[in-house]
């Protein structure tokens, strides 16, 4: 990375004596309170030390107005010599040592190089620190020392809580299988596009490799829509499609108690709650609740959402509607797929007794899934 020195205007600090500042900059650094990415610096008689609270800093004990002054002040940014994933290595090395006089090399091979944020928290591969050498490792250690390990590796990343990612469960309900190895809450709350999404990480999943989508169906005009949403979840199309494209109302199909736990904090925290109607249990069988409502029925699920076609069709009104349909598909048969998917949807239009006119408006290519699979969404119009 470079080094290059930036500074920044109006950085809050709290003016200290050069005798204090050392005791104070160790409290406001236990407290959470110390803008670290900034640099310290003199003022005349005094040191200026940043801070991220004033209100905070205020009320700890130390703090006494006839001699500790919070203002603001222009202040240079630390240089940024390591990447994060850097800074992992070099201070994880500078710890191991402590036990280790041997080759580290297998151990600082498997530190991690990729993570999700969600906000204060941050979620490793499984793979990540799990080889046979560090599982030897932590069995050899007590747990407050493998404590010091996640902290390192968290303040690394600047994150106050860690976690390690299993793989999704197969199971009906795809549940999250993640384990908090610092902190003990899995719950966040995400900012996505103007859509706030609440879940508990612990229990349920959040796509992040989804967020190209959501932004296109939240940029489709839904004024005055009936939309039902097959496979809510915790509502990655259900949110976005009742705060950004104003649908009138949104039926959500989901069978996951936690999932539904989370759709329904997000709708509060997006005020979106009186237009949203969550039917809980099997799609197949909630489906037939809102038969001949839609104007538009999004099937959000992979690696195929076909068992449902005949559900969504009849889900649309007697005069037509448009379908969401997601499917993995691999690279070279997308164009055979998506004639063989509208051809299916027509056939099974007229024999639930619609005229089968289908025409397909778009196909879009979310990401890859796999190698040479794609994940796709075709959207069809059917009458």
């Amino acid at each position: 990375m470079t080094e290059a020195t930036k500074q920044v205007d109006s950085a809050l600090v709290v003016l200290v004596d050069k005798s204090d500042a050392s005791t104070i900059r160790q409290s406001l650094t236990t407290m959470k309170l110390i803008d670290d990415k900034l640099v310290i610096k003199e003022v005349n008689s005094a040191i200026a030390i940043p801070i991220l609270d004033a209100e905070r800093v205020k009320k700890l004990s130390w703090f006494d107005h006839t001699k500790h002054e919070i203002t603001e002040l222009n202040l240079l940014l630390k240089n940024q010599k390591y990447t994060p994933a850097e800074q992992i290595a070099k201070d994880m090395t500078l710890y191991l040592k402590q036990y280790f006089d041997s080759d580290l090399s297998g151990l600082i091979a498997n530190l991690p190089q990729k993570w999700e944020l969600f906000g204060d928290l941050a979620i490793i591969p499984n793979s990540v620190m799990n080889n046979s050498q560090w599982q030897d490792f932590f069995r050899s250690i007590t747990q407050e020392q493998e404590r010091e390990i996640w902290q390192i590796i968290a303040q690394a990343l600047r994150v106050d809580r860690l976690a390690r990612q299993d793989k999704i469960a197969t199971d009906m309900m795809r549940t999250s299988q993640v384990k908090m190895l610092l902190g003990h809450s899995g719950e966040v709350e995400i900012n996505d596009f103007g859509v706030r999404f609440w879940l508990d990480v612990t229990k349920v999943m959040f796509s992040s490799g989804n967020v190209t989508e959501r932004h296109r169906i939240g940029n489709i005009d839904m004024s005055g829509e009936i939309i039902v949403d097959a496979f809510a979840g915790i509502g990655y199309y259900t949110l976005p499609m009742l705060v950004r494209s104003n649908a009138q109302h949104v039926y959500a199909c989901e069978i996951n108690p936690n999932s539904i736990q989370a759709l329904q904090n997000g709708a509060k925290l997006n005020n979106v709650g009186k237009r949203l109607t969550i039917l809980e249990g099997d799609n197949l069988s909630t489906m037939q609740q809102v038969y001949s409502l839609a104007d538009r029925v999004h099937l959000g699920i992979l690696p195929s959402s076909k068992k449902t076609w005949q559900s969504a069709i009849n889900c649309l009104k007697p005069s037509g509607g448009k379908l969401h349909i997601h499917m993995n598909v691999e690279e070279e048969k997308i164009e055979d797929f998506v004639t063989y998917c509208s051809d299916s949807i027509a056939k099974l239009a007229k024999q639930l007794d619609r005229e089968g006119i289908v025409s397909v408006e778009h196909v879009e290519k979310v990401k890859w899934y796999a190698p040479r699979i794609r994940h796709i969404v075709i959207d069809i119009s059917v009458k």
